[in-house]
């Protein structure tokens, strides 16, 4: 049996996109299909992005399997690595004028035949002179439109409300289908036996409007959900991989570590990894949000899932397959396809409605038939209380909102993973951050050079070969000398021979082990260690002539952010260096010397206070994310942090850590006012359904305009478009790369 709670369910995962799904309540129905399937555990399916997650025993069933055993009663699952065709909105279009156009013709011939004689306006004596145009001819011709109009415009409906009938379910299309064939079925009773009360209008009016709103909702649909797309599509389907000299072709998931991939232009990178041969233009895009292809070469690290748009280039994987679009990715599958919060309650309610709806339009029929009134009263306002009763905007428009939010952020590099996240809100009081890979870029720069002229050239040929950040940084001051026999004094430094005078370069602890003296006055320049930043010693010949100074380079426009986040609530600094240097003085509160393993227990304490807001990078900030009520992983996440946090921000722009915040609290707001006009709008519209002062046909306009505003008010920008000029201290790089 399928699971249908929230709860966790053992077994294998495999995720679908599904074609058919006509309305919210077909999440119910494909649940209804999954649950006679043997091996599924559990479903759970999004109209609002059409995909599906499904988790399954494969002792019982093969995935392989899956796709073909779920896809009846008119839903196609597809598996997640099929390309899915672009929508093609012309069949649709031409539904949609098609509908227009034959409920002109109806509406027309109504208004100027049926309608007067119901009003009782003119009498059935006046039309004695043209009587077989009135009472044949014009009924004969809404028969057939109507016919037309119900059975291909309407098509679409009817399909789905024999859908919810094949599994036992209820769905909107049932109650439309119900209340638009009712009409038409009255009609041609009447018709029949020659009477002039039809509703033929009726039911094309209803089969029109719902068809042109369907129409516009569906557009807005896939203009919100074309960035989820890029990014749900985004995995290569096959990689060119070199192993033992040969060269062949397999999938992303056959990658081995040490292996060598081949990627050329215009295809997708398979795996992270550096590169180890030729040059390129690289598009990370889909995963940072930066426009520009940036330049790479030997040496850089490129990230699975960017597109090489010029070079050619061959990539080591390295020790451990890893794919920064796989693992975002499967995080976003699961949060289009997750349930919680206010997503959750509003599908239930809108699949409580249904049912509901159903028995109040037969309740208000009977109840105006045993009032007395006439059949064609009770018919109209049962009808009417049946179309108006809509619950899409519960359905549709609440996981329409997040869909349009989660697209806004990854045009960003922003990927929310929690869609609970949307009902809880980004109101923090406290936010915590990380200094070093957050603040700070993690890349060290020379910030000055103390001594002779010598000592950068003589330091930079030692520590040539150094991994070290800071010895990297100190290697490329100059590139003119050459060091022979280094030897590395792990966190300490480097010596080496220098054109024949032994040089050494590191902490003052490395100078105490060699027995080198430094002078005093050198020593006070540097009276705070940490201070000002990393001190590197030089000296040679046993005495130390010199000094190199390395900071942790901020990121730009650090200070801002930070004032920015101060409006939110106190600010406060997480390092485990022993200075929080330059950055202490722009925060309310400051943890210096704070291992990784004690983040947690901070940001524990902090809680205490408030709500709590942690940004992080590394795998050792993921215990501490966890213990957070927003944990926002930033720049180049590991796993570990973004499987932590509830928001991965991707690239270098630390100025979108605010704006993910911003766009989870607007998209709260919206939840609400589509929730709050979703239930003003019933509290009014139903009551007066079910008092008979409500039209069918305008109650089906009504609906409409209704479902349409919720859906416009879901779908609007909620910050405004990202301009790749802004903040880009790249930009003049990346409009020609360097090969």
């Amino acid at each position: 049996m399928v699971a249908r709670d929230d709860a966790p369910v053992a077994g294998e995962q495999a995720f679908f996109h599904v074609d058919g799904m006509h309305c919210a309540s077909c999440e119910r129905l494909i649940s209804h299909v999954a649950a006679g399937v043997e091996g599924v555990l559990s479903m759970r399916a999004c109209y609002t992005t059409g995909t599906a997650k499904v988790v399954y025993d494969p002792a019982r069933i093969a995935e392989s399997e899956l796709s073909g055993r779920l896809s009846v009663a008119g839903y196609r699952f597809r598996p997640r690595g099929e390309p899915i065709p672009e929508y093609d909105e012309n069949a649709d279009l031409l539904r949609m004028l098609a509908g227009c156009c034959v409920a002109s013709a109806v509406m027309m011939l109504s208004f100027v035949f049926v309608y007067p004689l119901h009003a009782g306006w003119v009498d059935p004596q006046d039309y004695a002179a043209i009587g077989w145009l009135a009472f044949s001819l014009v009924p004969s011709a809404l028969f057939v439109l109507t016919t037309v109009q119900v059975f291909y415009v309407g098509a679409p409906i009817l399909r789905g409300a024999h859908t919810a009938l094949r599994v036992r379910g209820l769905n909107m299309d049932l109650l439309l289908a119900l209340a638009f064939c009712s009409a038409y079925a009255y009609s041609v009773f009447q018709l029949w036996h020659g009477a002039a009360d039809l509703y033929f209008d009726v039911a094309s009016g209803v089969v029109a409007v719902v068809t042109i709103g369907r129409f516009l909702e569906r557009g807005a649909r896939e203009t919100a959900l074309r960035e989820i797309g890029r990014f749900l599509n985004a995995e290569p389907a096959r990689a060119c991989v070199v192993r033992a000299g040969e060269c062949f072709f397999c999938t992303a998931d056959e990658l081995a570590p040490g292996d060598r991939l081949v990627v050329r232009e215009g295809e997708t990178i398979p795996a992270d990894g550096t590169i180890a041969d030729g040059a390129g233009a690289v598009d990370e895009s889909l995963l940072t949000g930066e426009p520009f292809p940036a330049a790479r070469r030997h040496g850089d690290r490129v990230l699975g899932g960017a597109a090489l748009r010029e070079g050619r280039i061959e990539v080591d994987v390295g020790d451990r397959v890893r794919s920064r679009i796989t693992e975002l990715g499967q995080a976003l599958w699961n949060a289009q396809v997750g349930a919680g919060g206010t997503t959750g309650r509003a599908d239930r309610l809108a699949g409580l409605f249904v049912p509901l709806v159903l028995g109040l339009a037969l309740l208000v029929g009977a109840g105006f038939l045993a009032a007395g009134a006439g059949p064609q009263r009770a018919l109209l306002a049962a009808l009417a209380t049946l179309i108006v009763s809509c619950p899409c905007t519960f359905g549709l428009a609440i996981p329409l909102t997040l869909a349009s939010a989660t697209s806004a952020a990854l045009q960003r590099g922003i990927l929310v993973t929690r869609p609970e996240l949307f009902d809880r809100g980004a109101d923090v009081d406290i936010v915590a951050i990380d200094k070093t890979g957050t603040l700070s870029s993690g890349e060290m720069v020379v910030c000055s050079v103390v001594g002779p002229p010598e000592v950068a050239s003589l330091a930079a040929a030692v520590e040539r070969d150094s991994p070290h950040p800071v010895a990297r940084a100190i290697a490329q001051l100059d590139r003119s000398s050459i060091a022979r026999g280094v030897q590395h004094h792990p966190g300490r430094g480097a010596s080496g021979m220098v054109g024949g005078r032994r040089v050494a370069v590191g902490s003052q602890v490395l100078f105490e082990t060699l027995r080198w003296s430094v002078p005093p006055a050198l020593a006070a320049q540097f009276p705070v260690s940490g201070r000002a930043g990393i001190v590197s010693y030089v000296g040679w010949d046993g005495v130390v002539h010199g000094a190199i100074v390395t900071r942790d380079q901020p990121r730009p426009q650090w200070e801002s952010v930070v004032d920015r986040l101060r409006r939110r609530g106190r600010a406060v600094l997480l390092t485990g260096a022993a200075s929080a240097e330059p950055y202490g003085s722009r925060f309310d509160e400051v943890f210096a010397g704070v291992p990784p393993e004690a983040k947690a227990a901070v940001v524990r304490k902090l809680r205490e206070r408030g709500r709590v807001a942690m940004v992080g990078d590394g795998s050792n900030d993921a215990p501490a994310l966890a213990e957070a009520d927003v944990a926002v992983a930033f720049g180049a996440p590991t796993a570990l942090a973004a499987q932590a946090a509830a928001i991965v921000v991707a690239g270098d722009r630390l100025d979108r850590v605010v704006d993910a915040l911003d766009i989870v609290a607007c998209a709260r707001r919206r939840v609400r006012q589509n929730l709050g006009w979703a239930l003003s709008y019933n509290a009014v519209a139903v009551p007066l359904a079910m008092t008979g002062l409500l039209n069918p046909l305008w109650a089906a306009l009504a609906m409409t305009a209704s479902s349409l505003l919720v859906v416009w008010n879901a779908t609007r920008p909620l910050m405004p478009t990202p301009d790749p000029a802004v903040h880009d201290p790249q930009s003049t790089r990346r409009k020609a790369w360097i090969a």
